[in-house]
């Protein structure tokens, strides 16, 4: 039909190891083993109008590439997952002045080894992921925008024996358009000030989001 697509695609993608990874090259963990990654996706593009748009895709990941080992940060472990998801995605225009951009995913995944599952999650891998942003013109001029992340727990390390919490952060945005090449243009970070931590390098090594921030831009052209 002319307004849906779909599509397939097969990958296999190969990431050299660099940096701290060579503080580990005894032949026993193949240390000098790049990453290895093979992707099967399919998808789908629905476009409801010329305007807005609502895709779908279903994925399939192996990968395997060295980790910060759980017991010794210093060191690496090899490891190997399997992870499979869903994602979705609305966005464009409900009207003339209404903008929309709505994401969800959901994953699921395991630690392999050569006799097969070992019943352990990957780390940092959540099994809900949603994103929000909508933008509203009140005016020619003005307009807001206001975004919402949400993240579900995820394991911190491979053992599955610390986690990180979900979190959900709100973000804002208004901009006044003083002239055709003039703009004034505020964006705000965390609104609710929200504690939360993203990601990790290692079972005590958790990246901590900033707190409650606010940039202010001036941008113009002549």
């Amino acid at each position: 039909m002319e307004n849906i697509s779909i599509y397939g695609s097969y990958s296999e993608s190969f990431l050299p190891r660099s940096g701290e990874q060579f503080a580990n090259i005894n032949g026993n963990n193949n240390a000098l083993d790049p990453n290895e990654f093979t992707n099967l996706e399919a998808g789908v593009k629905w476009n409801f109008t010329e305007a807005l748009s609502f895709t779908a895709a279903i994925f399939e990941i192996e990968q395997s590439s060295p980790q910060v080992a759980d017991s010794d940060p210093s060191t690496l472990d090899v490891i190997d997952s399997e992870i499979s998801g869903i994602e979705l995605q609305l966005q464009g225009q409900v009207t003339d002045d209404w903008f929309v951009s709505a994401g969800f995913s959901t994953l699921d995944g395991e630690i392999v080894d050569r006799s097969g599952s070992t019943g352990l999650t990957p780390r940092e891998l959540p099994e809900t992921m949603f994103s929000l942003w909508t933008a509203y013109q009140g005016t020619d001029q003005f307009g807001l925008g206001l975004g919402l992340t949400y993240q579900d727990e995820s394991f911190i390390n491979n053992s599955n024996s610390a986690f990180l919490p979900s979190y959900t952060r709100v973000d804002a945005a208004a901009y006044y358009d003083v002239s055709d090449t003039l703009r004034l243009q505020v964006n705000i970070e965390n609104l609710t000030d929200e504690t939360y931590f993203p990601s990790s390098h290692s079972t005590h090594q958790a990246t901590v989001g900033a707190p409650l921030n606010a940039r202010f831009t001036i941008s113009g052209r002549l």
